[in-house]
């Protein structure tokens, strides 16, 4: 990493010492370590903050982690970044931070109004979903004197930092506030909650029966309920591969029986839902998390948390836990929240910059009709399974098709998966190792300039450790297929091209692996 990028990633947004950022500055400010820079320009997830031409649109299919900024989407935060300067220059620290205040409930209103959500719904903005799980666990935990615990799926399918952030464990060098932070360390002073994770898959990478996860989870929460227990249930819809665990049927039956002492945690924020997926689970009083950076396309490090009524009012006046000073300003939280009013008034422009790149991606994908979207999302998912099926140096990783049926009958294109996991195998037919799937993905950016979703570690064949890379439909992906300009029958046709070539490319470089 060079100095300049890593200094960007621990400086506190907008320190009386330097002058004023540029616009790519920010955009890898106000997060942590993750995003920052290195020395070829490029953060973790191999994403830049130059916006990416519509020829390399074509072949991002890597939403599963991150997404270069769009075009649109580096001209929106370009228009708020120029209010930002002028604030700044206005020399007057509440200025930028009155600014920041308005653009954030701004932004606040205009997600709940593209998801449609009622009014009483509260939204709060963090940096990742990471933050987001440690906000949830600490206001979770800071709500009782009592023994808690948290029963949350395999780090492997939602996040490596996510158990951390659970256990109110600082997860990186720096906080999204730019306060230096020893990872692994306590965040806060509360006591770390039990932390209980439940594998989806078998050793060989096949699903888990959905019988057996859902009553592996039912018996720790009985247990733990009948111990006078408070549990939070982190319900993953969708996973990075696609999976929902533990099912929506087993959530509603337990928080049904269990209403005082099961807060259930809808980890969305891959945010492959249909608005009325969402606000069903906002109907059943769960909480709900997503970001803009993944399945919107916007760029890396934006969160959301959904409160439905019963919990904003149950945790609104609670006092700011300690570990949420680091990562999180009072302007990143409703104004009713009177709870938070000691948080810093400390504008993070990152944050910022990054939601309004991402709300404009969501805002033309919601534009889009319902049934629209639903025919490409088949369409698109037939050519794919086909492609994989026809070919022997492909296989499909198992993934059990979304069931939301107890939470929504009404269909949507949510009930089709938009992420294709798939593994790579040798002309032997054995499949390629993780450290040779992780050199096909490398190649994938840097040779082909095309992008999958990073590997993903899905157990061992054949005595082989394997992971799995992803193909990814994301709303900037659909938004361009469908876009109306006479010709969306050609783009559309294009868009599924375009996936087929990356499959192709990842099967050369595949067989080319000794």
């Amino acid at each position: 990493m060079s100095n300049d990028a890593m200094s960007s990633a621990v400086r506190p947004p907008y320190a009386s010492d330097t002058k004023i950022p540029s616009l790519a500055q920010l955009l890898v400010d106000g997060g942590d370590s993750r995003i920052a820079l290195d020395t070829h320009g490029v953060n973790k997830y191999g994403c830049t903050v130059e916006p990416q031409s519509a020829e390399d649109s074509m072949f991002a299919f890597g939403s599963a982690t991150a997404s270069t900024i769009s075009q649109r989407g580096f001209a929106a935060a370009n228009h708020v970044y120029q209010k930002i300067v002028q604030a700044t220059l206005d020399d007057a620290p509440s200025s930028l931070y009155a600014l920041y205040a308005q653009e954030m409930q701004s932004l606040r209103q205009e997600l709940k109004q593209l998801c449609q959500t009622s009014d009483a719904v509260d939204v709060v903005f963090a940096a990742s979903g990471t933050d987001l799980h440690l906000m949830v666990s600490q206001l979770f935990t800071g709500a009782t004197s009592g023994p808690s615990m948290i029963v949350m799926v395999e780090a492997g399918e939602t996040g490596s930092s996510v158990p951390a952030a659970l256990q109110g464990l600082h997860f990186s060098d720096c906080s999204a506030l730019g306060v230096p932070v020893c990872a692994g360390q306590s965040a806060g002073d509360a006591d770390a909650p039990e932390l209980v994770r439940i594998a989806l898959r078998e050793a060989d990478g096949t699903p888990r029966a959905a019988a057996d996860i859902d009553g592996e989870v039912e018996t720790l929460i009985t247990s733990a309920c009948g111990h006078n227990k408070r549990v939070l249930l982190v319900l993953a819809d969708v996973t990075k591969t696609g999976m929902i665990g533990p099912s929506v049927t087993c959530a509603l039956a337990l928080r049904k029986r269990y209403p005082y002492q099961l807060e259930v945690l809808v980890d969305a924020c891959q945010f492959r839902l249909t608005n009325a997926t969402l606000n069903a689970y906002l109907e059943q009083q769960f909480l709900v998390a997503i970001t803009g950076s993944k399945f919107v396309s916007g760029p890396s490090f934006s969160g959301a948390l959904f409160f439905p009524e019963a919990a904003a009012i149950r945790y609104r006046q609670q006092t700011a836990p300690e570990a949420l000073y680091a990562y999180s300003s009072r302007a990143d939280w409703p104004a009713s929240w009177s709870g938070m009013d000691g948080l810093q008034k400390k504008a993070n422009c990152g944050l910022l910059v990054r939601w309004v790149a991402a709300i404009v991606e969501l805002r033309a994908f919601r534009s889009l009709p319902d049934e629209a979207i639903h025919q490409f999302v088949q369409e698109f998912r037939r050519a794919v399974l086909h492609n994989i099926g026809t070919h022997s140096d492909l296989s499909l990783l198992p993934v059990p098709a979304p069931d939301r049926q107890a939470l929504t009958t009404m269909p949507g294109w949510d009930q089709w998966p938009t992420i294709f996991p798939f593994v790579l195998h040798h002309p032997s037919g054995e499949p390629l190792s993780r450290e040779q799937t992780t050199t096909v993905y490398r190649r994938l950016q840097h040779e082909k300039r095309m992008q999958v979703g990073q590997p993903v570690t899905c157990g061992v064949w054949q005595q082989i450790p394997v992971s799995a890379l992803r193909l990814c439909l994301s709303a900037r992906l659909i938004t361009a297929a469908l876009s109306d300009d006479g010709d969306t029958h050609n783009k559309a046709e294009q868009i599924i091209s375009a996936a087929i070539a990356v499959l192709d490319a990842a099967r050369r470089l595949g067989a080319g692996i000794k």
